[in-house]
């Protein structure tokens, strides 16, 4: 009954989201107001590009209140001789707190921030991000452009799910 209980507690306190599509936006970042870049891929992709993934974290300053204080996003950069390829998302911008980011497999990443939502108060939250469309739209789109150079912004999409357990 005790073990029962304790399952029906955790399920009441965890909140499972689907995940939602993110696509790639043109996101202007002050440099003064970054706090944080994690460096989750920077890897020589041979005869053909280096390949840059982090998580940038922006701190948009204290509050007298709970207001979120951080923007996360993902910036992606395949750089190479015939030209650059770039694309960047917003993560989230109700995180309270950020604590991790790290690489979880090929194409797959954790964030972990605190977030403050209303009544319901504070919850650790984890999103997870799979970008593995991204990098196979980047290498399709390197074959598109040939011979020819190729510095663009790239229009794709990553998939961010999310779990949020209420802290006690």
């Amino acid at each position: 009954m005790k073990h029962m209980l304790l399952s029906a507690l955790v399920i009441l306190t965890t909140i499972f989201a689907q995940a939602k599509i993110v696509n790639s936006e043109d996101l202007k970042v002050s440099a003064s107001s970054i706090d944080q870049v994690i460096r989750l891929v920077d890897k020589d992709d041979p005869g053909s590009s280096h390949k840059k993934l982090s998580i940038i974290v922006e701190d948009h300053g204290m509050s007298t209140d709970v207001s979120p204080r951080y923007t996360i996003s993902l910036g992606y950069a395949s750089m190479a001789e015939m030209g650059n390829i770039t694309a960047d998302f917003k993560i989230t911008d109700q995180a309270y707190k950020f604590i991790s980011a790290k690489r979880k497999g090929a194409g797959i990443y954790e964030v972990k921030t605190k977030e403050y939502r209303d009544a319901d108060g504070m919850y650790d939250v984890t999103l997870t991000i799979d970008a593995t469309k991204m990098f196979v739209d980047e290498k399709e789109q390197r074959k598109a452009c040939g011979d020819n150079f190729c510095d663009l912004v790239l229009k794709t999409s990553i998939s961010v799910s999310e779990k949020a357990t209420k802290q006690k």
